[in-house]
């Protein structure tokens, strides 16, 4: 497992990552909503009343191993994972999904700036013979948590206004993520369904599942130079591209006046 004197300096492999990156690939896009994509059976499973339903409520569960193999919270932290990776022509997010026909969107601001949470870097990683490029995830939980507790021992925090990855400035409510790398957003807390939509702060809607995803996650192409502390030496390592992810332009363009130092 990774310490978290590790950790810090995968973040910041992942830092001096986007830092290389030019063109669509460097800057910020807005991000107005978080998303999480599952089948029909899960939702109503979870919108169903009585015993043998969640009443409205999303409950948290154990982390797999996708990703890095030594990620701290590996079978170790339970979350609900969400994505905040917006198509660089729409703005909106992709139409397809490997998992599943059923998409949650939540207003971005009102469930992760709002109230006083806490971020933390845990993961920075890519997949073999994937081309959608590189992944970061990033830790939600309420101060004071056991969840809380478990990060601030393990995982390095990050300022939610002040970060490479996904922030929001101070007075301002324009939530804004890296074009460079795909945030996902592991939160650590229940979620009520029931009360977001009725607040009209979530919706529901359906998108095209393609392909599946692998119940117990899938793992790092440790091979990867950018994203392993270790860089292998094997001659086959398969290149990690982000290609194929957009043949448009981001809706927010870096400039000089947009840049950030992050030390």
């Amino acid at each position: 497992m990774y310490s978290k004197e590790d950790l810090q300096e995968l973040k910041l492999k992942a830092i001096l990552y986007l830092q290389s990156k030019t063109g669509m690939y460097s800057g910020y896009q807005e991000c107005s909503v978080i998303y999480r994509n599952k089948s029909s059976s899960y939702f109503n499973h979870i919108m169903k009343r009585g015993r043998r339903g969640g009443n409205g409520i999303m409950e948290t569960y154990i982390k797999d191993n996708n990703g890095d193999p030594r990620c701290p919270i590996n079978n170790r932290l339970d979350g609900l994972f969400f994505s905040c990776n917006m198509d660089f022509e729409t703005g909106e997010p992709s139409k397809d999904s490997p998992f599943g026909e059923r998409r949650l969107r939540i207003d971005a601001y009102e469930m992760l700036f709002l109230d006083d949470y806490r971020m933390y870097f845990s993961d920075f990683y890519c997949f073999n013979s994937n081309k959608r490029g590189h992944y970061v995830n990033i830790v939600v939980t309420t101060p004071g948590s056991e969840a809380d507790d478990f990060c601030k021992q393990h995982l390095v925090a990050i300022s939610r206004k002040k970060n490479p990855f996904i922030h929001c400035r101070q007075g301002s409510k324009t939530v804004r993520k890296s074009c460079g790398v795909r945030v996902e957003i592991f939160f650590t807390d229940d979620v009520n369904i029931k009360e977001l939509l009725g607040e009209e702060l979530a919706t529901f809607e359906d998108c095209q599942c393609t392909g599946y995803s692998k119940p117990n996650g899938l793992p790092k192409n440790l091979n990867c130079p950018h994203c392993n502390l270790e860089e292998s030496d094997d001659s086959d390592t398969e290149s990690c591209s982000d290609s194929d992810d957009s043949n448009s332009v981001p809706s927010y363009q870096y400039s000089p006046q947009n840049s950030w130092s992050w030390r």
